[in-house]
């Protein structure tokens, strides 16, 4: 069906709902993604050049802060290979810094491979050593001779991708629980026609029993609901629109009864309006069958309330061992304190 009057609210109305969060969530994204990509883009202020076989890196313009740049460097010596991601570092122009070589004594390195990646940091180090320069000069080799290869890799600090996913999985979200609410709402207006129904059935057998016809034992017993505390429940809130119905719409009480039972969905209640339904059109025995029905009702909540405790009892066990727990460390902490 697309209404649920316990719930007030449609399952259209909850998809529009859902289709206007959607779209909100969508646009906040792509607003997101074109922030991103111009930031992307707008710190994309230094190039990678090639020129006469030597690649060159422009400096940022003067006053903007440094830049650093990820590479894959490839240096090959006599006895080994050293391949590695490497970050550079690329200060910005300026026409009058001149910094001094610093020259670093490696002789305590042993191995080859140790010469070759401290070669390589100094190497890297000295790429500011002259920003009168606005492009610096990637060298080809190194101060020891050995050949160096770089290769530029992805440096554009773009989010685009996780942004995008995160939109996807917040809008599958949305969608698959865009009926959540009602279905939650239809839940909780279950229990309380199986929270209620006994006691209402209970109550209409002994009217009937006292010498009231149908209709006067069904009047009766939601009339008694008025002033009661179950005055917002949504099985007597049901009720009393049936009531209302009857008596300015001169609508058919167990016709009414019968739609309730078929729109929340509860068994028991499908049997009593069944019931009522058959005494209606066949005339069958009323009296009894509720009374029959009334004692399962009943049955059936003794066994729901126990349900209800055990269930209750099961989640008491971890407060109950954490407890334990605390009270164990208090008792013996001074104990071991004095050892």
């Amino acid at each position: 069906m697309g209404s649920n009057k316990g719930s007030g609210i449609t399952k259209e109305a909850a998809a529009e709902n859902a289709r206007k969060q959607i779209t909100a969530v969508v646009i906040a994204g792509i607003i997101l993604l074109i922030i991103d990509l111009i930031i992307s883009f707008s710190e994309k202020d230094i190039q990678v050049m090639e020129s006469g076989g030597q690649l060159y890196v422009t400096r940022p313009m003067e006053g903007q802060n440094s830049k650093q740049l990820m590479f894959k460097v490839k240096v090959v010596g006599k006895k080994d290979t050293l391949e590695k991601k490497m970050g550079v570092t690329i200060k910005s122009y300026d026409d009058k810094s001149k910094a001094e070589k610093k020259e670093h004594d490696e002789s305590f390195e042993s191995t080859e491979r140790e010469q070759i990646e401290s070669g390589l940091r100094n190497t890297v180090l000295h790429l500011n050593s002259d920003r009168t320069e606005s492009k610096v000069k990637l060298p080809d080799t190194l101060d020891t001779g050995q050949r160096i290869s770089w290769e530029i890799q992805d440096n554009m600090s773009s989010n685009a991708v996780p942004i995008t996913i995160l939109i996807i999985m917040i809008a599958f979200f949305i969608y698959k629980n865009r009926f959540a609410m009602i279905e939650k709402q239809k839940k909780k207006d279950g229990e309380s026609v199986i929270r209620q129904l006994p006691e209402f059935v209970n109550r209409l057998v002994l009217l009937l029993n006292a010498g009231l016809v149908l209709t006067s034992a069904f009047e009766k017993s939601i009339e008694e609901s008025f002033d009661s505390e179950n005055e917002g429940d949504y099985f007597y809130r049901r009720l009393r629109e049936i009531y209302t119905s009857c008596k300015t719409a001169n609508g058919s009480m167990h016709s009414e009864l019968k739609t309730m039972a078929k729109e929340c969905g509860v068994r028991e209640l499908m049997r009593v309006s069944n019931i009522i339904n058959d005494n209606v059109r066949k005339g069958v025995q009323l009296t009894d069958k509720l009374h029959a029905e009334s004692e399962l009702l009943w049955l059936s909540r003794k066994k729901a309330c126990e349900e209800r405790g055990r269930l209750a009892e099961t989640k008491l066990t971890l407060p109950l061992m954490i407890f334990l727990m605390v009270l164990i460390v208090i008792t013996i902490a001074p104990a071991l304190l004095e050892l």
